[in-house]
């Protein structure tokens, strides 16, 4: 008669501390030993999560042209919504809702803009010009600058 299995206790792998202690260099045994649990746990969670962590480092290294990717995106969306607007569809929309709009994307442009100049380490004074720019644009709309804040009445 085989002998009888004895009866194992589940451990759980701290993961986050599996990362960490990767990360400083530790070996796969060694961060298994400090855990409690067997050596190919932790190497099958690393090698799972290693295009993962990959790619965070990646876009940590890169976030600034990200955020300029994003912010160039974002005007020429505006730009090109502000193309389509005929004098009919600019009619049919509220003043506070041409203002929101124009609003809204010059502020998604300018946070864009904020992020990739802080991760660069440089200023972001400059975002008077884009301010600029957007009072400029709702004002070729025919938008009064208070007329983005305000809210009209309900019908």
């Amino acid at each position: 008669m085989p002998p009888e299995r004895t009866q194992r206790t589940a451990r759980k792998l701290d993961r986050v501390k599996a990362v960490e202690l990767a990360d400083q260099g530790m070996s796969t045994a060694d961060i298994a030993q400090h855990q409690g649990v067997a050596p190919s746990t932790v190497f099958r969670f690393l090698q799972q999560t290693t295009p993962e962590r990959q790619a965070l480092e990646t876009f940590k290294k890169e976030r600034g042209d990200v955020f300029a990717r994003l912010a160039a995106k974002s005007l020429d969306l505006q730009e090109r919504i502000v193309d389509t607007f005929d004098k009919s569809v600019i009619a049919a929309l509220r003043p506070s809702e041409k203002g929101s709009l124009i609003h809204q994307l010059g502020i998604a442009a300018a946070v864009h803009y904020d992020k990739e100049r802080l991760e660069r380490n440089l200023t972001t004074a400059n975002v008077g010009i884009l301010t600029k720019l957007i009072v400029a644009a709702e004002a070729g709309l025919g938008v009064p600058a208070k007329a983005a804040n305000e809210t009209d009445p309900v019908s």
